[in-house]
Protein backbone atom coordinates (compact mmCIF):
# COMPACT_ATOMS: atom_id res chain seq x y z
CA UNK A 1 0.00 0.00 0.00
CA UNK A 2 1.05 3.48 -0.57
CA UNK A 3 1.13 6.64 1.41
CA UNK A 4 -2.50 7.12 0.55
CA UNK A 5 -4.08 4.02 1.42
CA UNK A 6 -4.26 2.70 -1.96
CA UNK A 7 -3.22 -1.01 -2.87
CA UNK A 8 0.04 -1.20 -5.20
CA UNK A 9 -0.17 -2.61 -8.78
CA UNK A 10 2.09 -5.80 -7.58
CA UNK A 11 4.75 -6.54 -9.85
CA UNK A 12 3.52 -9.12 -11.92
CA UNK A 13 5.64 -12.61 -11.23
CA UNK A 14 5.04 -16.31 -11.49
CA UNK A 15 4.62 -18.36 -8.71
CA UNK A 16 7.25 -20.55 -9.60
CA UNK A 17 9.70 -17.49 -9.45
CA UNK A 18 8.48 -16.34 -6.07
CA UNK A 19 9.26 -20.17 -4.34
CA UNK A 20 12.68 -19.77 -6.45
CA UNK A 21 13.42 -16.81 -4.75
CA UNK A 22 12.25 -18.45 -1.41
CA UNK A 23 14.41 -21.77 -1.78
CA UNK A 24 17.57 -19.37 -3.49
CA UNK A 25 17.26 -16.90 -0.75
CA UNK A 26 17.83 -14.14 -4.02
CA UNK A 27 15.50 -11.58 -2.78
CA UNK A 28 13.81 -10.50 -0.09
CA UNK A 29 10.11 -11.06 -0.49
CA UNK A 30 8.67 -10.19 2.98
CA UNK A 31 5.99 -7.18 2.20
CA UNK A 32 6.81 -7.26 -1.29
CA UNK A 33 4.11 -6.54 -3.87
CA UNK A 34 2.96 -8.96 -6.29
CA UNK A 35 0.45 -10.01 -9.10
CA UNK A 36 0.33 -13.63 -9.55
CA UNK A 37 -1.79 -15.37 -12.25
CA UNK A 38 -3.54 -19.14 -11.62
CA UNK A 39 -6.31 -21.55 -11.18
CA UNK A 40 -7.91 -20.70 -7.79
CA UNK A 41 -8.38 -24.07 -6.00
CA UNK A 42 -9.36 -25.49 -2.39
CA UNK A 43 -11.24 -22.12 -1.06
CA UNK A 44 -12.03 -22.37 2.58
CA UNK A 45 -14.30 -19.38 3.54
CA UNK A 46 -13.69 -20.18 7.06
CA UNK A 47 -10.32 -20.09 7.55
CA UNK A 48 -10.27 -17.31 4.40
CA UNK A 49 -7.75 -19.01 2.55
CA UNK A 50 -7.29 -20.37 -0.92
CA UNK A 51 -4.56 -21.75 -3.00
CA UNK A 52 -3.81 -20.57 -6.38
CA UNK A 53 -2.04 -23.23 -8.82
CA UNK A 54 -0.06 -22.26 -11.93
CA UNK A 55 -1.75 -24.12 -14.63
CA UNK A 56 1.28 -24.96 -16.84
CA UNK A 57 3.24 -26.21 -13.98
CA UNK A 58 1.74 -26.87 -11.05
CA UNK A 59 3.50 -24.56 -8.54
CA UNK A 60 0.91 -23.21 -6.18
CA UNK A 61 0.92 -20.76 -3.53
CA UNK A 62 -1.34 -20.16 -0.38
CA UNK A 63 -3.22 -17.04 -0.40
CA UNK A 64 -4.90 -15.54 2.53
CA UNK A 65 -8.40 -13.71 1.27
CA UNK A 66 -9.52 -11.95 4.88
CA UNK A 67 -9.51 -8.78 3.03
CA UNK A 68 -11.62 -9.78 0.20
CA UNK A 69 -14.26 -12.06 1.67
CA UNK A 70 -16.48 -12.72 0.36
CA UNK A 71 -16.17 -13.45 -2.96
CA UNK A 72 -18.26 -14.97 -5.88
CA UNK A 73 -15.10 -16.36 -8.22
CA UNK A 74 -15.37 -20.00 -8.33
CA UNK A 75 -13.05 -22.92 -8.14
CA UNK A 76 -11.16 -24.02 -10.69
CA UNK A 77 -11.34 -20.19 -12.22
CA UNK A 78 -8.16 -18.59 -13.77
CA UNK A 79 -7.76 -15.56 -11.58
CA UNK A 80 -5.31 -12.85 -11.18
CA UNK A 81 -4.51 -11.98 -7.14
CA UNK A 82 -2.83 -8.72 -6.45
CA UNK A 83 -1.51 -8.40 -2.81
CA UNK A 84 1.87 -8.67 -0.13
CA UNK A 85 3.72 -11.47 0.47
CA UNK A 86 4.15 -12.77 3.96
CA UNK A 87 6.85 -15.33 4.46
CA UNK A 88 6.66 -17.95 7.43
CA UNK A 89 3.18 -18.42 8.52
CA UNK A 90 1.38 -21.42 10.00
CA UNK A 91 4.33 -23.42 8.62
CA UNK A 92 3.46 -22.15 5.31
CA UNK A 93 6.77 -20.88 3.51
CA UNK A 94 5.39 -18.20 1.77
CA UNK A 95 1.49 -16.71 2.09
CA UNK A 96 -0.30 -13.98 -0.56
CA UNK A 97 -2.04 -11.86 1.45
CA UNK A 98 -4.43 -10.76 -1.31
CA UNK A 99 -6.15 -7.69 -1.53
CA UNK A 100 -7.65 -7.78 -5.15
CA UNK A 101 -8.83 -10.65 -6.77
CA UNK A 102 -10.45 -10.68 -10.26
CA UNK A 103 -11.46 -13.84 -12.78
CA UNK A 104 -9.26 -13.57 -15.97
CA UNK A 105 -10.94 -16.88 -17.45
CA UNK A 106 -9.82 -17.10 -21.29
CA UNK A 107 -6.58 -15.65 -20.62
CA UNK A 108 -4.02 -17.48 -22.39
CA UNK A 109 -1.04 -18.27 -20.35
CA UNK A 110 1.09 -18.89 -22.71
CA UNK A 111 0.86 -15.74 -24.63
CA UNK A 112 0.80 -14.27 -20.92
CA UNK A 113 4.25 -14.96 -20.11
CA UNK A 114 5.78 -14.20 -23.57
CA UNK A 115 4.25 -10.49 -22.74
CA UNK A 116 5.82 -10.59 -19.42
CA UNK A 117 9.02 -11.78 -21.00
CA UNK A 118 8.86 -8.78 -23.16
CA UNK A 119 7.90 -6.14 -20.92
CA UNK A 120 11.06 -7.24 -18.76
CA UNK A 121 13.09 -7.20 -21.74
CA UNK A 122 11.55 -3.90 -22.52
CA UNK A 123 11.75 -2.25 -19.01
CA UNK A 124 15.40 -3.65 -18.23
CA UNK A 125 16.72 -2.11 -22.38
CA UNK A 126 15.18 1.08 -21.10
CA UNK A 127 16.73 1.34 -17.82
CA UNK A 128 20.41 0.75 -19.05
CA UNK A 129 19.76 4.12 -21.55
Amino acid sequence: MDRRGIPSSGEPVLIGEILQKLVDKTAELDGKSVKITGRLEDHDVQKCTTRVTDPQTAFSITVDTRLIEPFTTKSGSLVQVIGELDCLVDNHPVVLKAVIIRCVDGLDMTMYKKALESQREYFLNRDKT
